[in-house]
């Protein structure tokens, strides 16, 4: 007669919860009952419920994206939930044996440059003023890399990319909600209020709600149930209206572009009197909504993008100033002094006298790691570009799914207008960001996948 293995994964998790409920009752039996008891017994199922369905544990790292000020620990490195819940992902990926498709990640070459990048990031440390400083920005570099392998790996079906995104959007509608609603967010300004939403930065903010707008567009479009139609276009007019609330002047230019490729983009074909149909009401309703409530606001933020007009009235406006003064003399000459290597990951900072970040991603990663990171980084940019036109340019994915094809078009108007705002902000080690570098790459896995099952199938 042969033994029953009980080392077996179901028996782990029932010997660990019986073990931890005879511990909890021996702790409330001393201690009552408390906040932290109620914390570990929500983590002990949502430890149970993930290692059963994983697809939970992604589409919460999702969710928590756009909720950065949720901070669940904090000391000279911020530990947020976002972070404790990436490193849960790495644990449910080893224990359920999603690592025997590494592989698959290698099969991109931008795997191998988001490599590259990483490396050179670490080597800049060596020319760093402050070696801390620049490990400290490394970590959640290395972080968002690690991020990308595992994501990868992890989602490698439709349904999950699904549940991912509409977390995503569930996220962002939170956070856009929570300063309105719950009075809970960053709020910025006495006349002119400006939201940042539970992210925190209100220009980061736009950057994030730019990336979803076409997300819910396209769910809207391609979406089977009207319920599930009706919710997405409510999200999305939440998050058009938290992106008005930020007042973000990048924010408004990305947008505006984002809005001319939209339509050469998709207003033809078979589909153009579907996407007018949409698009024209929703234009009027916003316009009138935004004239009757904040036009004022809106336009006396972009009025200040007149200073530019001349160089000496740049002066009055203490944002303007220090960007002029960091895209065209501070980063020049420190690029010039170090090109090749930069002066450490993140380390403009520590080489102005303003004592500011360089306020642009490229500017950023060109004097933080010199040409031997600025090169790889752009490269991966062109390579996530390069994903989203071949999934739509593939005759083999057009037979199947047009969802995908959907999906490549939303991500691509985000990653436009994301890299957009990144000309005036610092987003290298943006969570959204890497994410954005990330979907593209899992959406090609999936239809790479989808073709070999097919081919097996009719073998």
């Amino acid at each position: 007669m042969q033994r029953a293995n009980l080392l077996t994964l179901n028996n782990i998790i029932i010997f660990g919860v019986i073990i931890f409920g005879i511990l909890l009752g021996v702790y409330t039996g001393y201690k009552g009952f408390s906040h932290l008891t109620a914390a570990l017994l929500i983590s002990i199922v949502f430890v149970i419920l993930t290692l059963i369905k994983p697809w939970i544990a992604i589409s919460a790292f999702f969710f928590l994206i756009p909720l950065e000020n949720l901070y669940v620990f904090q000391t000279s490195v911020s530990f947020t939930a976002t972070k404790l819940l990436g490193a849960y992902l790495i644990f449910i990926m080893i224990i359920t044996g999603s690592l025997q498709h590494i592989r698959d990640v290698f099969k991109n070459k931008k795997s191998y440059w988001i490599i590259a990048f990483g490396l050179a990031a670490i080597l800049s440390i060596i020319f760093s003023k402050d070696p801390y400083y620049s490990i400290t920005y490394l970590t959640t570099l290395m972080l968002s890399i690690i991020t990308y392998f595992v994501l990868i790996v992890m989602v490698r079906d439709i349904k999950i990319f699904n549940y991912a995104i509409l977390a995503l959007l569930a996220g962002v509608v939170l956070s856009a909600l929570s300063p309105l609603v719950f009075g809970f967010g960053e709020v910025e300004g006495d006349s002119l209020k400006r939201y940042g939403g539970l992210w925190g930065d209100q220009n980061e903010f736009a950057a994030i709600l730019l990336v979803t707008m076409p997300l819910c567009i396209s769910i809207i479009l391609t979406a089977r149930r009207n319920w599930l139609k009706i919710i997405t276009a409510f999200s999305c007019v939440v998050i058009f209206s938290g992106f008005l609330l930020t007042y973000s002047r990048s924010g408004f230019l990305a947008f505006s572009v984002m809005s001319l490729l939209a339509l050469f983009k998709f207003v033809r074909g078979k589909n153009r009197f579907k996407i007018l149909a949409i698009a024209v009401p929703c234009i009027i309703i916003a316009l009138v909504v935004i004239y009757h409530t904040i036009s004022f606001d809106v336009l006396s933020r972009l009025e200040t993008l007149k200073l530019l007009e001349d160089e000496r009235s740049i002066r009055s406006e203490n944002s303007m100033f220090l960007r002029y003064k960091f895209y065209f003399d501070v980063g020049p000459k420190l690029f010039l002094e170090h090109p090749v290597l930069g002066v450490g990951f993140r380390g403009f900072v520590l080489h102005n006298p303003y004592e500011m970040i360089s306020h642009s991603t490229y500017l950023e990663v060109l004097s933080g790691t010199g040409l031997v990171g600025f090169i790889p980084f752009m490269m991966i940019i062109y390579l996530t570009f390069k994903e989203l036109w071949g999934i739509r340019n593939n005759p083999r994915t057009k037979t199947y799914d047009q969802i995908i094809i959907s999906y490549s078009n939303a991500l691509e108007l985000g990653f436009i207008s994301y890299l957009f705002v990144g000309i005036f902000y610092s987003l290298d080690i943006n969570k959204m960001l890497w994410l954005l570098i990330t979907l593209p790459a899992i959406l090609v896995n999936i239809s790479r996948i989808h073709r070999e099952n097919a081919s097996n199938a009719l073998s």
